[in-house]
This record gives C-alpha cells, sequence and structure tokens, in this order.
C-alpha cells in the first residue's frame, strides 16, 4: 500500500501528464508573435553566431535561452510546433519544483503542489508564454529554481545551500536581465519572512556574491546594450524612462493594471480576489503561503512600480510569477475545510476553477493574424498556374517571408509577386493584402475583380487585424461561345464530381443588354446521347442569387455555380456535359455559330 508521500508524488505525475497533453493539444490556437520570428533570426548560426549577435548590439537579449533555441533548432528543426514544444519541455520541470515548493512549505501530505499544477491548466496567460518562442518558458524554469534553492537554503542555512542559491542568481540573469527585479522580491521575503539573522545575512551576501561573479563575463555586453538602446530610442524618440525598452513596453497606469490582472484570472478578477482574500485568512501563519504570495503578486507589483522610473514592465516579464499564482490557488484550495459526500470541499473548488479556465480559456488567448491558417489554407486550393499577389501584406516584413517559407506550398513561393499588371496575366490570382479597406486597397481590388471575380476568401478584417487573402479567378475561355449572338458563354470549370452530383461553374459575360429571359441548361448525356439527367433555369450566381439573363449588366462577368443531381446506380462509363440556352415559353433553343444548338463543355467517367 502507497504511503501518503508516495501518492502524492503519483498524483504531481499524473498533473504533469495533464498538463504536458493540454499544452501539447492546444499549440494550434496559438499564432506567432512577430518578436518570435527574431528569435529565429538571432539563432540562425552556431553558438559563436548567436553570442556575436548579441554581442553586437543587433539585439538587446541574454544569451541564455538562445543558446538553448539554437541547440533546439539543430537537433529537431526549426519549425513552430517544435520550438512550442521546447517551452513544453522547459516548463514542465518548472511545474514540478513548484509541487516540491508546495510539498516541503506545507507538509508532504499536502496537495497544495498537485493542485499548483492542475489549476494552471486553461489560463491563457500561462498557456501564452508556457508557450512562447522567446525566452520566457525558461524564465519560468530559473525563477522556479531559484525558488527553489531560496527555500531549501532558508529552511536550514549553511553556505553550500546559499551557493546553490547563488547560482540560480546567475542563471536567471543570464536567461532575461528583468530578473534581477524577482531578486529584489525574494529580498523582500527574506526581510519580512522572520528568518532574517546574522547567518543569513552573511550567507545571502555570498549568494549574491556568486551569482554577481558569475555574471561578470557577460556585463560588459549588457553594459553596451543598454547604452545602445538609449541611444538609439533617443535617436527615434520612443524611449521612456531612465533605460529600459520604451518601445515594447507599458506605462504603469490604471489600464495596465487591469489588463494584467484580467489576465492572470481569464478575466475573473473578482472570483480569484475572493480565494486569494480566503487564502490569506487560512494561511497567514505559513511561510510557504507568503514565498507563493511573493512570487505571484509582490514581484508583478515591483514590475509596475520600477516601471515608473524604468521601462522595464509588459505582461511578458511577469508571466513567470503564473506560477506562483498557481501555488497560492492550490494552498488555499488544499487548506479549505470541509467535505461533500466523502469529497473535499477543496478539491470541488479546484475542479470548479478548472471548469471556468477552460470555458474561458480561449477568449483570453492573443488575437493575432493567422498567418499560419492563412498559408496552408491557400496551398490546399492552390493549382498550378497559381500567382500570389501580396499588397500590403507584408511584402518587405522577415516576420511574413518567415510564414510563407513555412507554410506556403514550395510550389507557390516562386510565384509570390507585388506586381498587379503581371498578376492579371494569370487566370488564377491570390490576391492578399492588408490593407483591403483603405481607398488603395478596395481600386486594387476593383480593377483585378473586373476580370477575376472573387472565388473564395481567407483571412479577416476585424478591430484586432485586417489580413485577407483572396482567390480571384478570370473565365477560362479569353474567346466566347455566343448563344444566339447575343448571350456570350467563356467557358466552364468542373469542380468536382461525385456519386451524387457533379459541382461546375458557368462563366457569362455580355457586351450589350439582352433582350429575354432564356433558360439555361446543363445535360449529362451517355455514349449514345440519351438523356441521363439534367438541370435548367436562369444563372445562379455564385449558386445563391437568381439572375434572369434580361437584368445581366454589360461588362460584369457572372459566376453561375450549379449542381448536376446524378441518378442512383449510374453505370460505368464516360458520359458528356452538354450546355445549352432555350425560350422557356416555347422551348426554341438558341444557336451557335455553325448552327448547333448544343455546346459540349466536360466529360466526367464513372468507374
Amino acid at each position: 500500500m502507497k504511503t501518503g508521500i508516495e501518492r502524492g508524488w503519483a498524483y504531481a505525475a499524473i498533473a504533469l501528464w495533464l498538463m504536458t497533453a493540454f499544452l501539447i493539444i492546444n499549440i494550434p490556437q496559438l499564432h506567432m508573435h512577430p518578436d518570435e520570428e527574431l528569435s529565429y533570426r538571432s539563432t540562425e548560426g552556431d553558438f559563436a553566431f548567436v553570442i556575436h549577435y548579441q554581442q553586437s548590439y543587433q539585439d538587446n537579449q541574454a544569451p541564455g535561452w538562445f543558446l538553448t533555441f539554437s541547440a533546439w533548432r539543430w537537433l529537431v528543426g526549426d519549425s513552430e510546433f517544435t520550438s512550442r514544444v521546447l517551452g513544453i519541455l522547459l516548463v514542465m520541470p518548472a511545474l514540478a519544483l513548484t509541487y516540491v515548493v508546495g510539498r516541503r512549505g506545507f507538509g508532504k501530505k499536502s496537495y497544495a503542489g498537485v493542485f499548483a499544477i492542475l489549476l494552471l491548466i486553461g489560463n491563457g496567460f500561462f498557456f501564452q508564454y508556457a508557450l512562447d518562442i522567446r525566452p520566457y518558458p525558461m524564465v519560468m524554469l530559473v525563477t522556479a529554481i531559484s525558488i527553489w534553492a531560496l527555500q531549501n537554503w532558508l529552511l536550514k542555512p549553511t553556505p553550500q545551500k546559499a551557493a546553490w542559491y547563488g547560482l540560480s542568481i546567475a542563471a536567471m540573469l543570464y536567461v532575461h536581465y528583468l530578473l534581477a527585479l524577482f531578486l529584489l522580491a525574494q529580498a523582500f521575503y527574506i526581510l519580512f519572512s522572520g528568518r532574517l539573522s546574522r547567518k543569513v545575512v552573511g550567507q545571502g551576501l555570498l549568494a549574491v556574491g556568486i551569482g554577481i561573479i558569475l555574471f561578470l563575463p557577460w556585463f560588459p555586453t549588457f553594459y553596451q546594450q543598454v547604452m545602445g538602446l538609449r541611444e538609439i530610442e533617443g535617436q527615434s524618440g520612443t524611449g521612456r524612462g531612465i533605460a529600459g525598452i520604451g518601445v515594447s513596453t507599458f506605462a504603469t497606469d490604471v489600464r495596465s493594471i487591469g489588463a494584467l490582472i484580467d489576465l492572470a484570472t481569464n478575466g475573473l478578477p473578482l472570483l480569484y480576489g475572493a480565494i486569494i482574500a480566503a487564502g490569506t485568512v487560512l494561511l497567514w501563519r505559513r511561510s510557504a503561503y507568503w514565498l507563493a504570495f511573493t512570487w505571484a503578486f509582490i514581484t508583478p507589483v515591483l514590475y509596475l512600480l520600477a516601471n515608473l522610473v524604468f521601462a522595464v514592465y509588459a505582461p511578458r516579464f511577469v508571466s513567470h510569477a503564473m506560477l506562483g499564482f498557481g501555488l497560492v490557488l492550490g494552498a488555499v484550495c488544499a487548506a479549505l475545510p470541509g467535505q461533500w459526500k466523502f469529497i473535499r470541499a477543496g478539491f470541488l473548488l479546484m475542479i470548479g476553477i478548472i471548469a471556468v479556465q477552460l470555458f474561458t480559456f480561449k477568449s483570453q488567448l492573443p488575437d493575432r493574424i493567422p498567418y499560419r491558417d492563412i498559408f496552408r489554407g491557400i496551398s490546399a486550393e492552390a493549382q498550378p498556374g497559381d500567382v500570389v499577389l501580396l499588397r500590403e501584406a507584408g511584402e518587405t516584413d522577415g516576420f511574413v517571408a518567415w510564414q510563407i517559407r513555412h507554410y506556403l506550398s514550395p510550389l507557390l513561393q516562386p510565384e509570390v509577386t507585388t506586381d498587379a499588371d503581371a498578376a492579371a496575366e494569370h487566370r488564377r490570382i491570390w490576391f492578399i493584402s492588408g490593407d483591403l479597406l483603405t481607398d488603395d486597397g478596395q481600386a486594387l481590388f476593383q480593377a483585378l475583380e473586373a476580370t477575376h471575380p472573387v472565388q473564395q476568401v481567407l483571412g479577416d478584417c476585424n478591430r484586432y487585424w485586417c489580413y485577407v487573402a483572396q482567390l480571384m479567378e478570370a473565365p477560362p475561355s479569353d474567346t466566347p461561345a455566343s448563344f444566339g449572338e447575343i448571350l456570350p458563354f467563356y467557358g466552364a470549370d468542373v469542380d468536382s464530381v461525385t456519386s451524387d452530383a457533379i459541382h461546375l461553374r458557368l462563366w457569362w459575360q455580355t457586351d450589350q443588354p439582352v433582350p429575354a429571359d432564356y433558360s439555361i441548361g446543363i445535360h449529362l448525356l451517355n455514349q449514345d446521347g440519351q438523356l441521363i439527367t439534367q438541370t435548367d433555369g436562369p444563372i445562379l450566381q455564385y449558386g445563391v442569387e437568381s439572375i434572369q439573363t434580361s437584368a445581366l449588366e454589360p461588362g460584369k462577368i457572372y459566376m453561375d455555380v450549379r449542381s448536376l443531381t446524378l441518378p442512383e446506380n449510374i453505370l460505368p462509363g464516360t458520359y458528356l456535359l452538354k450546355l445549352i440556352v432555350y425560350q422557356p415559353w416555347d422551348g426554341i433553343r438558341l444557336t451557335l455559330e455553325g448552327g448547333s444548338d448544343m455546346l459540349q463543355i466536360g466529360r466526367v467517367t464513372f468507374p
């Protein structure tokens, strides 16, 4: 029979497995941020290249994660999916250490650590940065290591444990410079935890000294990065505060604070606020609770306060605090008294929180342009001879170029152009626009649509982004077959043949008004000329709007979309598709040049 301790580890393993499954399954929910492409750009070469990239001030980051990502790319390639899997591999040990911190702090039989892992399932803020193709998954790992080392040292201070804590300090600085603020939060915890003594102060100085000494080799690069960034922002006018990254950070104001609270709570701050308030009442005597509280809440507060002087706050910088947030919630659920039918109240509360998070999960994800889905959709529908026309669609953007290289069919990539005149010479144009709703965007669209009507639309224009890919297609033939010299027909496309129906498009364009309402018939004949099935009626524009021939506008292309229903158990063989135009009031057919009253438009074979 397993002991409570062994059960704790088993439950933690199950929780980690569930979290891993949740993260992997939902990878497709996340679309790339432009900054994530910079991670690929800065790791194109070997380790020497990665170091040089930072030391030549092409970027302003610590090297730890980028070296790791470079090695990962060398091992498994550089697909978006595998890059996000790296985040999972970094975050899982971080969650395991969070469990250990909870187990050590709240008791070996407490489920605080297990609940901490489970309570992050469905949290949009944690999910987004656990899978980020930037340093933030590794930030979660090194902060978890540091919290573990800090707790281990303070429980029984020794120089050896302080040295391990010092190593964690160096590790954090080599992953993200702003984790110096996390060290400040830890210092506040030590100061107010009641564990401050001469021994702790001395060993703490030893730990800080080890961290500083180990960081010294990189310090000149760090200093030059800061100075270079200040110079660039001074020239561009984007600077904010004494130092930091003004262009990609947010001011400390009510809006930023509210947005962070909404992110952390999946948009339900009152629910989580009540739970945390209850936890403070229940657990205010537990030092482990205040350690988790420091991680979850004091850390973001320090970032926001420092941001009043330095440009150092953005939600991503404090995403690691979600591990502490999970531990706070887990501790509250584990400590909640009472039960219902042998089920602990805390367990029921945890299940309720997870259910709410899963319900609100998708609404908490960032609304980014789904380049992956758009380019994959184009590739799935593309045909030989297609061309891709870009108009204000990121044609000079390295981020969009990365998306095209990875998600657009290799057969289409050579056909990408920005020349509208050259594209118009092709029958099928994939017109991709990022400014479709502007006057210039509409002018180009209308010019193309006059000869290439829209067949399919991918993407969207909404309040967050505008990126639309439209398949614009010209008629199959430049030379029409004219029925009765008044109704020109420009060809047909048989789009699909199933066991139930034949789906096709008929192309019409008149150069003068048509004097009467004619009926258009599609006949399926066998090799002996016997009629098998037919469909008749006016033009069915895009398969939706019925338009009589007398209402056709001269010069406009009409797309007559039809489905020809097949009889059951049609015999194998080759069949002919033929087109007729006739007067519905007396059945008289319009003739073609040469006197024929029927035009063959296709041939289908049934095995």
